[in-house]
Order: C-alpha cells, then sequence, then structure tokens
C-alpha cells in the first residue's frame, strides 16, 4: 500500500515523473498547448491535497504557478471566467482565452484517467522504476529517452497482452516479446536499409516483428512441406 503524505512534497521516483510527464500526448493539461516540464498537484498539498501519483497532473510551468492559488483545476477555469465577463475586477494582464479555459476540466479529468490506467502505471514502473535521479537535467535526460522508445511502437505496448506472467518484469508483446515461453534468438542477414523497410512495414502493421517473422517461416516451412510432397 503506498503512504499517502498531506500537506508536504516528497521528491517522486523517475518512473512515476515520466508515467505523468508523458500522459495528455506530453502536453499541459491546463494550456493544452505547452509540452509538461512539471509535475502540478490538481489539489494543492497546502490545502491538504495529497501528494501521491493520483493528485498530480503533467504542467507547463507558468500553467503550474498561475494555477497554485487555486483550490482545483475546475476553481481556477471558474476564476477565469469571472476575469473574462469582468476584467475591472482583476488587474493581471494574462488571459487565457476562453475556448481554452473552458476545456481545463475536461482534459484533466481525461488525464486523471489516463494516468490511473494500471496496466499503464505498471510499464511505467517495470519499464523505468529503477532509473535514479539527481536533479531535473537528469530527469529530462530520462525523459527524452522515454519518449523515444514510446515512439518506437506503433501502439501503446501496455495495451499489448501478456505473453507470460513473470514477477517483477514486463512481459507485454510489443515491448517484450522475448519473454515468450516460444521465443528464439534466430539471425537475418539482411542490407540495412531491408532492416529499416521491415521495421517500417511492421510498425505500419501495428504488429510485433516477432509476429512477422514467425508467420513468414511458418509460411515458409508449409510451402517448402507442399514442394516436397509434390517431388514425391
Amino acid at each position: 500500500m503506498e503512504a499517502i503524505r498531506r500537506g508536504d512534497r516528497g521528491k517522486q521516483k523517475a518512473w512515476v515523473w515520466l508515467m505523468v510527464l508523458t500522459a495528455q500526448r506530453g502536453l499541459c493539461v491546463y494550456c493544452g498547448r505547452s509540452p509538461s516540464t512539471t509535475l502540478d498537484h490538481e489539489r494543492p498539498i497546502a490545502g491538504a491535497g495529497h501528494d501521491i501519483w493520483w493528485n498530480f497532473v503533467p504542467a507547463c510551468k507558468p500553467c503550474n504557478l498561475r494555477k497554485s492559488k487555486h483550490e482545483s483545476a475546475a476553481h481556477w477555469a471558474a476564476d477565469m471566467d469571472i476575469c473574462h465577463r469582468y476584467p475591472e475586477l482583476t488587474r493581471s494582464k494574462w488571459r487565457m482565452s476562453p475556448r481554452v479555459f473552458a476545456g481545463i476540466t475536461r482534459r484533466v479529468e481525461r488525464v486523471q484517467r489516463e494516468i490511473a490506467d494500471a496496466d499503464r502505471r505498471e510499464w511505467f514502473e517495470l519499464h523505468y522504476g529503477e532509473e535514479k535521479w539527481g536533479n531535473k537535467t537528469d530527469l529530462f535526460k530520462i525523459l527524452d529517452r522515454c519518449k523515444a522508445e514510446l515512439k518506437r511502437y506503433p501502439h501503446y505496448p501496455w495495451r499489448t497482452p501478456k505473453v507470460r506472467e513473470l514477477e517483477g518484469y514486463c512481459t507485454r508483446l510489443i515491448c517484450c516479446g522475448h519473454f515468450h515461453p516460444q521465443a528464439r534468438l534466430l539471425p537475418a542477414f539482411l542490407e540495412r536499409e531491408e532492416v529499416r523497410a521491415f521495421q517500417r512495414a511492421v510498425f505500419n502493421e501495428r504488429a510485433h516483428e516477432g509476429e512477422v517473422l514467425g508467420r513468414l517461416i511458418r509460411e515458409y516451412l508449409a510451402d517448402r512441406g507442399r514442394a516436397l510432397d509434390d517431388e514425391a
């Protein structure tokens, strides 16, 4: 059971940062435009919010600072609506367009569902749970590596089936299919451009390279079987 801290702020593990900052397509949940670089407590810990993953949303630094004094994202959106309707009530020169702040509550709800996905959360913990970071530079290097890995997959790896149950290890087909009981490493002699073309084709098919290779080998064996039958 995860400890719940209230009223204080702890250093979050790298995989928690990655899980949150890659949500909402890597964009700030508030403005929906800028890359997310911070974890925002949707309900501030100063107001008895919890310092735990389910209270985090991805945010850019400016939006995080502007929203900080509000008790929730919905409260901030309502406050901006009042400021827009009655500009004489505020001296702030900063404005978020109604079209943008009107969608804040909906985006927050959507991103919280995304972060709460147990399979997604497990994937980040199993893949990046051992990563250590000392400062934001270290963290963002890990984040860049994580984003590059996710781009390699034609669809989210946590949505693919597990090839087996193996405690403490990811066994999702698209990323860790080598854990399949029938998986075997076979050398293939291809030109570099042929390898790239194969990877692109498999990506577009939304399949796993091992699945496609297995299918091709089975087709080859079936053809050889038929050829031998004809020779007989």
